[in-house]
């Protein structure tokens, strides 16, 4: 029997990033920061490089009926936000890492909120719900609404990245970014340990080196720099 476009694209996928995965692993465990930051940016780019070279294939994962399209994820987004679902251990306008967007406020859906309640805390959530919601929303220092990011738990959508479905999108709605995004899965796995879920600053932050290699052409917010110089064992490495 044959195998049909998405699966098969599964399937190379699946091969490819754990050959990759495994690269970086070994790479990030023992080698120094400087190496670490320069495997993060290999990764990133091999994983969107991959992602477009199987686009070819057929049409993307995000056609599958297991998901929501990116509008239908942006009514779930927006719903959250009228309900002002503020995720456990984040606060509205808290320090955002960059200059663009130095306020982000976390939101949850009641299955993302059942997880880390049950688990006692984000850091200690080994997996989400399926269903989960995760959303960031990004703010300038006037705190007008810069840009949306979402995590979305579906099951069956991609093993090898613990079916997170990563989106993006500017503030009325506009997709910016759907799927699977190099660049997000990337930075996100250095947390792998809690289901690719970062808790809120100050609880963890990035290294400024680690931070640069993903956003070499940003400036960071003084004050979550700040933040990594009073909170050192906050940083994840």
């Amino acid at each position: 029997m044959g195998v049909s476009g998405r699966g098969f694209k599964q399937k190379i996928h699946a091969k490819v990033h754990t050959k990759v995965f495994s690269i970086f692993v070994l790479g990030f465990t023992f080698g120094n920061e400087s190496l670490r930051a320069a495997i993060m940016i290999k990764f990133a780019a091999l994983s969107l490089a991959f992602s477009i070279a199987v686009a070819g294939l057929g049409t993307a994962w995000a056609s599958s009926t297991d998901i929501p399209s990116p509008q239908a994820l942006w009514q779930q987004i927006q719903v959250l936000q009228k309900e002002h679902a503020i995720m456990p251990e984040s606060r509205t306008f808290q320090a955002g890492s960059r200059i663009v967007d130095v306020h982000t406020t976390d939101l949850a859906s009641a299955a993302a909120i059942q997880s880390i309640k049950k688990a006692g805390g984000i850091v200690k959530v080994s997996k989400y719900e399926n269903g989960s919601l995760l959303v960031k929303e990004n703010y300038n220092q006037e705190k007008k609404l810069t840009g949306v990011t979402a995590m979305l738990k579906a099951k069956g959508y991609d093993a090898s990245d613990r079916n997170w479905v990563m989106a993006a999108y500017k503030p009325d709605g506009t997709v910016a970014a759907f799927g699977k995004i190099g660049s997000c899965i990337a930075c996100h796995v250095m947390v792998s340990k809690q289901d690719f879920v970062f808790a809120p600053p100050p609880q963890q932050l990035l290294s400024v080196k680690t931070w640069k290699a993903f956003f070499p052409k940003q400036e960071m917010n003084p004050v979550y720099v700040t933040m990594i110089k009073t909170h050192p064992k906050a940083v994840v490495n």
